[in-house]
């Protein structure tokens, strides 16, 4: 019998027997059988998400087992796509640290040698940063440490979500796959199609490699089904059985095995196989493996697909382009890219009006929504029809679904009588204190934007633009709401409106700190603070640019200097209890955090979470309580703690926004224990991953890491804090970084510096150089939005040439493409 090695949980498997899969499982086969007689080489088993190819994969292990075969398995997975041979290590480590000495030094010796450091953790290789040379000595250290290992024993490598896998294995794969032949080395790679969500170049000429073999695989037709059904029922399943099932999966294996399992757990008065039991089906685990598998589309795309994919379990396929970008909030285009995308998947059917291509999995993915995100679907389609002109019958199906608000009206949808008399930026502004979800709160910034005023002509004009970006900011639509303020203050500049200016950068330093935008941030604060009265406690940016500086500073772990410019530029006395100076007070609770003081700084932050709600103030958007709860559970009042988490957990799930439902969850984490706060710190990863929120990613990612390595989990541990870390490098958030660094060292994992090559590498004011010369800006019109001079600009751009190496300023748009 063969040895297996494989990194813990690398393979899902389906609960169901293999059918109709006779001619993939003798071609694999012959693979097995032709390795152990010398002739290796590769096989791509490709196939769309949840046909089974993970199964397939499973049966190559044991028919290899069988015939004495060494088996090496790994996975991708978007995790550790950026993580540098995070393939190869899941392939070796195992075997590396499991054989005896004598084994492993023969497998690492002679020309295998240069691969040895990819083994050994206290010396890490960072992909990028290599030379061309020393790549070139990995890959070939790595094919002659196959070479050696199958002298030993014939070696069969199996790889999952190769669409998945990091730049550098894929560069390994390339390499070895034209020298496997002749040497009893297998490479069975599993693989979502060509054109199924994120790909790289190289995982296309893998595929479509002339050296390779490739077992395409398919879905299940109804006869196969009714195997399957059959072999689980021990009986012959009825043709409506089969048909029913047939029709609800699409005969994916994937979805018809949770089928099976849903029906097996029924514990209601019908007979759990009755096909009409079998069309209402929805499984769970449905919804989050197509939660998982939306997933797997560009960043770029990927919260277009899964707004599409929420609006289509809502409106099942009775919309089209123009109805669902109504409804999602996207442009026709957007929702045109999204439903491609996703029809390449296989989650949406090839046909219009878009829906899904199996009743199983709208189903699913409708039954396990938020009730948050269903409300907020189901009225942004009752105002899209009543825009359109839709009958009161069909506008009334979807009103039917909202939770009634005050007077019986639905919560979600917005009398728009009694706020016509307001100016529509007033009008988003009230929503948002309101407690109106992102989804309308946003709609009435855009409505806003198109009547209102975008930039001031007088001082009193700020007021508008200041209101839009604030609700574009609670929204999560931070580069939006930053946009909207260059242009203002560009505005004000040019007219000579300093209070107007001073206020307006007093904002936009609070919206690039939630970006981690943090020189940006220093800058608009210190210049806004700069002429500002602090006796006047009436000013619009003051109290932000107060907290914006402090905030900026306690990142940077230089608390001193933060207590020094609060009490700088602090109202006398303390902060006074106006609301548009509630920020100070959120300050000072955060500068009494930074400094020891925990039971000071949670009286402050609760001070403002009570003072706003006395005041109406509803949204959870920039409620500081989520802070609190964590100084009140270190201070031993726990059962406040777990209370102000749970409420603000609800107020977020209501509000239906990533950042702020993400800051909930980790709040609530912190009154947890044990997988319990683990699973809502994995959550709040899962919803703040592809927001602009640095700040509060890094500082979730951190949390996450610890209490990973807390659980004995180390590989999770490793790659959540070196996100971490990462993101803190780049965003220069010196006390976010730090702990997460001496958790890795704790583990013995030694961390450098993050890259300062690619887009990964500019600094945050490289960066927004970089954006606005992209939108077209010349180099005055920047260094007039950055308040710089232009000598400033055009070294940052210079710097940023170098780094992204590209020649200059045409090329900007390319290199930045993916990272706007």
């Amino acid at each position: 019998m063969g040895d297996t090695f494989a990194m813990p949980g690398t393979h899902r498997l389906n609960a169901i027997p293999l059918v109709e899969r006779d001619y993939q499982l003798r071609l694999l086969e012959v693979a097995v059988d032709s390795c152990r007689s010398g002739a290796g080489g590769l096989v791509v088993v490709e196939g769309r998400f949840g046909t089974g190819k993970t199964s397939l994969l499973r049966a190559a292990r044991e028919h290899a087992c069988a015939a004495g075969l060494t088996v090496l398995r790994a996975r991708g997975s978007e995790f550790e796509s950026t993580y540098p041979y995070g393939v190869v290590r899941q392939l070796f480590e195992p075997y590396l640290g499991s054989v005896p000495a004598g084994v492993r030094a023969a497998a690492v010796a002679g020309p295998a040698a240069p691969a040895a450091p990819l083994f050994d953790h206290r010396h890490p290789v960072a992909y990028g940063e290599l030379p061309r040379r020393q790549h070139e000595a990995i890959l070939r250290g790595l094919h002659w440490m196959l070479v050696n290992m199958s002298r030993h024993n014939a070696v069969l490598l199996l790889l999952d979500d190769l669409h998945l896998a990091d730049a550098a294995s894929l560069h390994f794969l390339r390499y070895v796959e034209d020298r496997l032949n002749g040497h009893p080395v297998l490479c069975v790679a599993a693989t979502a199609p060509v054109d199924c969500g994120a790909d790289s170049d190289i995982s296309h000429a893998l595929r479509g490699s002339a050296a390779g073999r490739s077992v395409p695989v398919d879905v299940l037709s109804e006869k196969a089904v009714g195997e399957v059904l059959g072999a689980v029922l021990d009986a012959e399943p009825g043709a409506e059985l089969a048909a029913a099932a047939r029709s609800v999966t699409g005969g994916n294996p994937c979805l018809l095995s949770e089928l099976v399992g849903e029906l097996r757990r029924h514990p209601g008065p019908e007979a759990p196989w009755e096909p009409g039991l079998v069309a209402r089906a929805a499984p769970l685990k449905v919804a989050r493996a197509v939660h998982r598998w939306v997933g797997h589309v560009p960043q770029e795309h990927r919260e277009a697909a899964r707004r599409l994919t929420d609006a289509l379990a809502v409106v099942d396929g009775g919309a089209g382009y123009g109805e669902l970008a109504d409804v999602t909030g996207l442009t026709s285009r957007e929702v045109g890219e999204a439903v491609g995308m996703l029809t390449d998947m296989g989650i949406v059917a090839p046909r219009l009006p878009p829906r899904f291509a199996h009743p199983l999995v709208r189903n699913a993915v409708y039954a396990h929504m938020s009730h948050a995100s269903r409300y907020r679907v189901h009225s942004g389609a009752a105002q899209a029809l009543t825009r359109r002109g839709a009958a009161a019958e069909t506008i009334a199906g979807h009103l039917l679904h909202l939770p009634p608000a005050r007077g019986g009206r639905p919560a979600a949808v917005p009398d728009a009588a009694a706020a016509a008399g307001a100016p529509p930026a007033r009008r988003a502004f009230a929503a948002l204190l309101d407690g109106a979800g992102a989804a309308e709160v946003g709609r009435l910034a855009e409505e806003a934007l198109r009547h209102g005023p975008r930039c001031p002509e007088a001082d009193d004009d700020a007021l508008a633009p200041a209101l839009i970006a604030l609700c574009l900011f609670c929204c999560g639509r931070l580069p939006e709401a930053a946009a909207l303020l260059d242009d203002a203050v560009r505005r004000a500049e040019a007219l000579g409106l300093v209070p107007a200016s001073r206020d307006l950068r007093a904002l936009r330093a609070f919206v690039q700190l939630g970006r981690g935008m943090l020189a940006e941030a220093d800058t608009d604060a210190t210049a806004a603070l700069s002429d500002a009265d602090p006796d006047d406690a009436t000013v619009l940016g003051r109290s932000f640019a107060v907290y914006a500086l402090t905030e900026v500073l306690l990142l940077r772990g230089q608390t001193g200097a933060a207590a020094a410019a609060f009490a700088r530029h602090g109202a006398p006395g303390g902060p006074a209890h106006h609301t548009l100076s509630l920020p100070l007070t959120a300050a000072r609770g955060r500068l009494r955090l930074a400094q020891g003081d925990t039971a000071a700084g949670a009286l402050d932050l609760l001070r403002v979470h009570e003072l706003l709600a006395e005041r109406g103030v509803r949204s959870p958007a920039f409620d500081p309580g989520v802070r609190a709860v964590q100084a009140l559970a270190a201070l031993g009042r726990a059962d406040e703690a777990r209370a102000l988490a749970g409420e603000r957990l609800l107020a977020a799930r209501a509000f239906g926004e990533p950042r702020t439902l993400a800051c909930a969850l980790a709040a609530r984490a912190a009154v947890l224990s044990g997988d319990a706060s683990l699973a809502l710190l994995a959550e709040a990863a899962e919803h703040i991953e592809g927001t602009h929120a640095v700040v509060d990613r890094c500082a979730i990612l951190g949390r996450l890491g610890a209490g990973l390595r807390a659980a004995g989990r180390t590989a999770e541990a490793r790659r959540a804090l070196s996100e971490a870390v990462k993101a803190a490098d780049s965003a220069g958030l010196t006390s976010l970084g730090r702990p997460a660094r001496r958790e890795l060292s704790a583990m013995g994992v030694r961390v450098r510096r993050a890259a300062r090559t690619g887009a990964a590498g500019l600094t945050p004011r490289e960066h927004r150089v970089s954006l606005l010369a992209v939108e077209g800006r010349t180099n005055r019109q920047i260094a007039g939005i950055l308040f710089v001079t232009v000598k400033t600009v055009e070294w940052h751009l210079s710097q940023a040439y170098r780094k992204l190496g590209i020649a200059g300023r045409r090329e900007l748009g390319a290199a930045l493409a993916g990272d706007r």
